[in-house]
């Protein structure tokens, strides 16, 4: 089951959110957030997505002890339907992947000392976007999005705060959609500012010494 389409297919009716660029220790609060939600949505499936792949197999091998259903993605299983945590070991998927998932949280920001991590892609794809507040220079990005639409970007702290917005964009279709549509729609606006910047400095740089020289030949 390599095919993102497959995958897709496979979760077209669960609940699915993915947590991707996990760091070390980050999982204790994505796994803490999935145990809570699960009781509460038991066909809801936790996309989980680490930095290292060997990272990746080791959540899943912890998880086994604990006798919880993990998928591994490089064994090119059949997500089944008892399983509710999916772990993806593979490089070169996440733009993929951000098609098949309606929230995306993003990691590398929810402990100290880590510096998050690019949120176009999943608002690019229409996801909603949650992100810790350890987000380093990305902070400017994050404050251009919420400017544009303040709906664009969620901040959470921690294991209570994510718990409860993943919680209500799961109960709430209405704030779900509203939250996918300003990441979207804020990340088109932020992307169109950059080229017309980009315009604005070939215009005045190159294009306007190009049309000197062609009045002095």
């Amino acid at each position: 089951m390599k095919s993102i389409e497959d995958l897709r297919e496979q979760l077209v009716h669960r609940q699915v959110w993915m947590a991707s660029s996990i760091h070390r220790g980050e999982e204790e609060v994505i796994l803490g957030v999935h145990k809570a939600l699960v009781q509460r949505h038991p066909d809801m499936v936790t996309i989980i997505v680490p930095r290292q792949p060997q990272h990746g197999r080791e959540i899943v091998q912890k998880l086994q002890k604990e006798g919880l259903n993990a998928g591994l993605r490089s064994h090119n299983e059949k997500l089944m339907q008892r399983t509710n945590i999916y772990v993806v070991d593979t490089l070169g998927e996440l733009r993929w992947l951000y098609q098949v998932t309606p929230i995306a949280v993003i990691g590398g920001s929810f402990l100290s000392g880590l510096t998050g991590h690019n949120i176009s892609e999943p608002a690019a794809a229409g996801c909603a976007v949650l992100t810790g507040h350890h987000v380093g220079h990305f902070s400017h990005m994050i404050a251009e999005m919420r400017r544009l639409n303040h709906l664009s970007v969620m901040q959470v702290s921690g294991k209570v705060e994510l718990e409860s917005a993943l919680s209500e964009l799961f109960s709430n279709a209405k704030v779900l959609e509203e939250r996918r549509e300003a990441a979207k729609q804020a990340f088109r606006s932020l992307s169109s500012g950059v080229v017309a910047n980009v315009w604005n400095v070939l215009n005045v740089h190159v294009f306007r010494k190009a049309f000197l020289e062609y009045r002095t030949d």
